[in-house]
């Protein structure tokens, strides 16, 4: 009995402080991740890792980059060039005067700034001249369920089409106070602003206050990666550059008040008194353990196969083996960009809609009648075969790289 008194106390010591840690932490085990992190390296429900992997997809020319750098001191953008995008996430976007300086200097040269936040501070809000309601927070932390109901606004834009998904809500409201300065490009199901666009000097600063509509959660919902996509659209798809920045977000975790575990590390005496006496008592255990316990043959370490969380979209429906639903949303993904760049209407695909097509973006006459009877047929069979979706792809690529620089609508 008394040999094993040691282990009994240290596993009764290291056991204590795991309840501790867990408590502090104000976390419990749970079948559903409810933490609402935002950060695009974590997978949980409402993490943000699969609208950031998606990113190198919707632009395919960028060099996309992630930084948790302040407005000015990035190290992947440059306030002199431009076609240029910084991303901001955050639950509160506490930015000062300094910053807010600098990203007016950056916008003006050309570049974009798209800032997802619920709230801001009352300097931003005063720059961007909106008012920001946090109305629905309050029951987000009092535990009341509320479903995300999102609708987009605007030219290019359907309207009538409701995007939902059963997860929590934590989203706010923009108040626009001078409507000839701001756009609204998207509204909740009360018809109230959600996201706004700001044209400041050659560039245009964007505003979304639901976050968790670029949660894995709600993208990964149905179809609701095509709401992500037309929200990102408004970005010209000729960016140079577009960095991933959660500087926000942890300047504002960083500002939180500490759980009582935390407090007590925050006297000196406490803090090295448990650590030092923990350690003590671990290397005792540890050392009447080594005289007792015979030697452990190697292992080799266990090969990781599992697959990565995040994939694109495409590479999703691509590994199920589902070229028509493939197929589709790529159609789907080309109609959009049409209406959005060219402004014309994707109803019919008749003849007239190909000459416009032809004449507006300036692709072949030839190529553009191949492309849209593709799409016609692939739209009139239930199975594609692998071979036609990769000469579908092929004519898709063709079609975007070659318009690029070609003529646009005039608005």
């Amino acid at each position: 009995m008394k040999k094993a008194f040691p282990y009994v106390v240290g596993a009764a010591v290291i056991f204590l402080l795991f309840v501790l840690m867990r408590a502090g932490s104000g976390s419990s085990f749970r079948q559903f991740d409810n933490r609402v992190t935002l950060r695009q390296s974590d997978k949980i429900p409402y993490g943000t890792r699969v609208a950031r992997g998606l990113l190198p997809s919707l632009f395919a020319a960028a060099n996309v980059r992630n930084e948790n750098a302040a407005p000015g001191r990035w190290d992947s953008v440059y306030a002199t060039s431009y076609k240029q995008a910084v991303v901001f996430v955050a639950d509160y976007f506490d930015a000062d005067k300094d910053e807010l300086e600098a990203i007016a200097n950056f916008v003006e040269r050309g570049n974009y700034i798209f800032i997802i936040s619920r709230a801001a501070s009352d300097d931003a809000a005063s720059f961007f001249n909106v008012s920001f309601n946090s109305e629905n927070a309050a029951n987000f932390y009092a535990g009341v369920r509320d479903s995300l109901r999102l609708k987009l606004d605007g030219p290019g834009f359907d309207s009538n089409r409701l995007f939902v998904y059963p997860g929590m809500r934590y989203d706010g409201v923009l108040h626009p106070l001078d409507s000839t300065r701001t756009v609204v490009l998207g509204r909740n199901e009360k018809g109230f602003a959600d996201f706004v666009q700001l044209n400041k000097g050659s560039g245009s600063i964007f505003l979304h206050s639901a976050p968790l509509a670029f949660s894995n959660y709600f993208i990964l919902h149905k179809n609701n990666a095509a709401y992500y996509a037309q929200v990102l659209s408004v970005l010209p798809r000729d960016l140079q550059t577009i960095v991933w920045d959660e500087y926000y977000l942890q300047k504002g975790s960083s500002n939180k008040q500490p759980n009582w575990l935390s407090a007590l590390f925050s006297y000196p005496s406490f803090k090295w008194g448990l650590l030092i006496g923990a350690a003590t008592l671990t290397l005792f255990v540890l050392l009447g353990m080594r005289r007792r316990q015979r030697m452990i043959p190697p292992h080799q370490k266990p090969k990781n196969d599992s697959l990565d969380f995040v994939k694109t979209l495409g590479r999703l429906y691509y590994d199920r083996r589902d070229h028509k639903n493939l197929a589709a949303k790529m159609t789907a993904y080309f109609l959009e960009h049409i209406r959005s760049r060219y402004k014309l209407p994707t109803h019919t695909l008749d003849e007239d809609f190909m000459q416009a097509l032809h004449f507006k973006s300036g692709y072949p006459l030839v190529e553009t009648r191949q492309l849209v009877g593709l799409i016609q047929y692939i739209g009139s069979v239930n199975f594609v075969p692998e071979n036609e979706l990769a000469g579908f792809h092929r004519q898709l690529e063709a079609f975007y790289q070659n318009t690029q620089h070609g003529r646009t609508a005039n608005i």
